[in-house]
This record gives structure tokens, C-alpha cells and sequence, in this order.
């Protein structure tokens, strides 16, 4: 009689040297340099408890990982990514799914996606339409917010919960996120946000 696989799950990372690995060993590949903050910064903001790291595992094995930006009870996606062995499999909004019943407690989940209307070519238009549309299948929805945030420009989407918040409170709740990581004077110069008009 065959046996049947569990289906992988998610868990919340309560070991720093976890993530260290996952920095290491996953994260360099999944992100240019240029989008991924040095290892310092992600541990200063786990030892200030404003920082929640959860993979999706399979037995041992870590399939994928999300980290969060915490602050009170909203979240801001972070890094998001699943093992380039195992994409186009389902994994991706599986682990969206149980990340959503994870944090259901949550009063917002806010998720950033660079805005296709300022790619620079048609590949990155592609690959950022993509990717929205990703998220919108899998239950987040447009806000309205639009941030500059280091010359990249972004959507802000909010994920599927029992409370839809207005664009100004996205608004409030983005912008306090980074101000609690960002020293001051980096935060003027690099961070703007807006709303937009519909």
C-alpha cells in the first residue's frame, strides 16, 4: 500500500542561527544585492522582537521562508521566497495560505511589489505583472498606497483578513514601520508615500 506524503507546513523560526543559515545559504541566491539588507540589520530587528521569521518545511527541510516586519499587530512582508527545486509546484500560495492562518490574529498584513508601470523594460514589466498577480490570487488586494522606497517604486497590497483597512491607515501603519528601523534622516531622504488617486 503506497504511502502518502504529508503535505509540507509552516512553522515559525525561534532559533536566530536558522535564519543565519537561510541568509547564507538561500538568500543570496534569491535576491540581488541590492535587495537584500545585510545580515546586521535583520538581527538588530529580531533583538528588538520587531522581526517574525517563518519557513515552510517539509520534514527538516525548509521549502521556502517569509520575514516580517513587525510592529503591535501588523506585519509587513519582508522577504518571500520558495526553493527555485520546487517553484511552479503549488508551494507558493500553500505557503501563503498557512502563513494567513498563522497570523490571523493579526490586525494587518501588508505586502510591497514593484510597480510594472515603472519597469524598465519589458521582461522586468512581465515579471513584476507576474508577481502581483500572484499575490492577488492568492487573497491580498491593491490598496491604493504607492511608495518610493530607495528610488524603487511599489504597490502596497494588504493580505486577506477579516478587517479591510482604508488607504490612510495603510498609509500611517507602512510609513511608522519603517520609521521604527530607518534612522531619521535616511528615512526623509528615501521613503515617500502616497496614495493614489482613483
Amino acid at each position: 500500500m503506497p504511502q502518502h506524503r504529508k503535505a509540507p507546513c509552516t512553522k515559525r523560526l525561534t532559533d536566530f542561527s536558522t535564519v543565519e543559515h537561510l541568509y547564507q545559504t538561500k538568500m543570496k541566491n534569491d535576491f540581488g544585492r541590492d535587495e537584500l539588507k545585510p545580515l546586521s540589520s535583520i538581527r538588530r530587528s529580531w533583538n528588538k522582537d520587531i522581526y517574525e521569521c517563518y519557513g515552510l518545511f517539509d520534514g527538516e527541510k525548509i521549502l521556502g521562508y517569509a520575514f516580517f516586519l513587525r510592529q503591535n499587530h501588523s506585519y509587513l512582508l519582508d522577504y518571500y521566497a520558495v526553493d527555485e527545486q520546487h517553484r511552479d509546484e503549488g508551494l507558493g500560495t500553500l505557503f501563503l495560505q498557512q502563513l494567513a492562518e498563522q497570523m490571523k490574529d493579526a490586525d494587518m498584513v501588508l505586502c510591497e511589489v514593484e510597480d510594472p508601470d515603472y519597469a524598465e523594460d519589458e521582461q522586468s514589466r512581465m515579471e513584476r505583472q507576474r508577481r502581483l498577480a500572484f499575490y492577488l490570487r492568492s487573497g491580498y488586494r491593491d490598496t491604493a498606497v504607492r511608495a518610493l522606497l530607495f528610488g524603487v517604486r511599489y504597490q502596497i497590497l494588504e493580505g486577506p483578513g477579516a478587517d479591510i483597512h482604508s488607504a490612510e491607515e495603510i498609509q500611517e501603519v507602512y510609513t511608522a514601520m519603517y520609521r521604527s528601523v530607518l534612522p531619521w534622516l535616511i528615512f526623509r531622504m528615501n521613503l515617500h508615500v502616497q496614495i493614489r488617486n482613483t
